[in-house]
């Protein structure tokens, strides 16, 4: 059965909660400052290649993508969406 990622809001405006349909990034926290701590997982180095990404933190069943302040969601969104499905 595919993933399904559902983007959802948080009370941060530069930061977006992505539910997955399955809990496949296991019980300890995931948590990505940057694109050289993301080294070594490929499904956050390409999070980390969509322009205006600035951090990733997740556990089980959610991944939060937060982005720059001047970056927009649009972009992110539908690319973010994409990797998570296809990646995880």
């Amino acid at each position: 059965m595919p993933l399904t990622v559902r983007p959802e809001p948080t009370p941060n405006p530069n930061a977006v909660r992505f539910a997955l349909s399955a809990p496949v990034l296991g019980d300890k926290p995931r948590s990505f400052a940057s694109a050289a701590a993301a080294q070594g997982t490929p499904w956050a180095v390409r999070l980390f290649a969509i322009p205006g990404v600035v951090s990733l933190f997740g556990m089980k069943d959610f991944l939060t993508i937060t982005k720059a302040p001047d970056a927009a969601w649009d972009e992110i969104l539908e690319s973010a969406t994409a990797v998570l499905a296809k990646d995880l």
